[in-house]
């Protein structure tokens, strides 16, 4: 006798959500870009750093650099040498700040060529009304809506990159965070939950 349940299904995915009402604070926009997220290669730091010294705008660079030799021989090779007046590293960036610098910044910059499976970052920029420029990689595509709430570009291309952080600028601040309240609240996460522990309970109670 098989077990009544032995074929194994795949559920559907439940996309990170945010708590939308601490994003989006009355904070001035300011030129800059910013970047965060962890330090190291596939995260692609450097890539954003070229892309913004060839758009001419600022960055600002915020992430950890763990304790790892690849990810120590990263940030010393090819993040460092490309700092400057108009890029700076930041160290590790939350709470609070992180929330003042999304809402200040022009666009925040997702340069990574891993295939990530969620991009949360990118769903509380949005939520603070700042469009989001990056490579079309993995779920980052899922949460942009091209030419409305940001651009993305082929991996690797830092010309296009670049293009895309200067055309971010004239995105609708609005739309982005209409965007986020649609699809990216928490509340709708949690409801999302709930509502699929409902199912399977009813399903095994069957």
């Amino acid at each position: 006798i098989r077990p009544r349940h032995s074929a194994k299904r795949r559920l559907a995915a439940i996309p990170n959500g945010v708590a939308l009402d601490r994003f989006g604070g009355p904070h001035a926009r300011r030129r800059f870009a910013l970047c965060l997220g962890r330090i190291c290669p596939e995260k692609g730091q450097h890539l954003a750093l070229e892309a913004a010294a060839r758009a001419g705008m600022p960055l600002l660079l915020g992430g950890r650099v763990f304790d790892y030799p690849a990810h120590r021989a990263y940030h010393e090779a090819e993040v460092l040498p490309r700092l400057g007046p108009r890029a700076r590293f930041l160290g590790p960036v939350g709470g609070a700040r992180k929330r003042r610098l999304l809402a200040a910044a022009r666009c925040l910059v997702l340069p990574s060529t891993a295939p990530e499976t969620s991009s949360l970052v990118a769903r509380e920029a949005l939520a603070s009304g700042t469009p989001v420029a990056g490579f079309r990689v993995g779920a980052l595509a899922e949460a942009v809506d091209e030419g409305v709430t940001g651009f993305l570009v082929e991996p690797g291309d830092v010309a296009a990159l670049a293009d895309a952080m200067a055309k971010a600028g004239t995105l609708d601040r609005a739309a982005c965070r209409r965007a986020a309240r649609e699809r990216f609240g928490a509340d709708r996460m949690v409801a999302a939950y709930l509502a699929l522990y409902g199912r399977l309970a009813r399903r095994d109670a069957a």
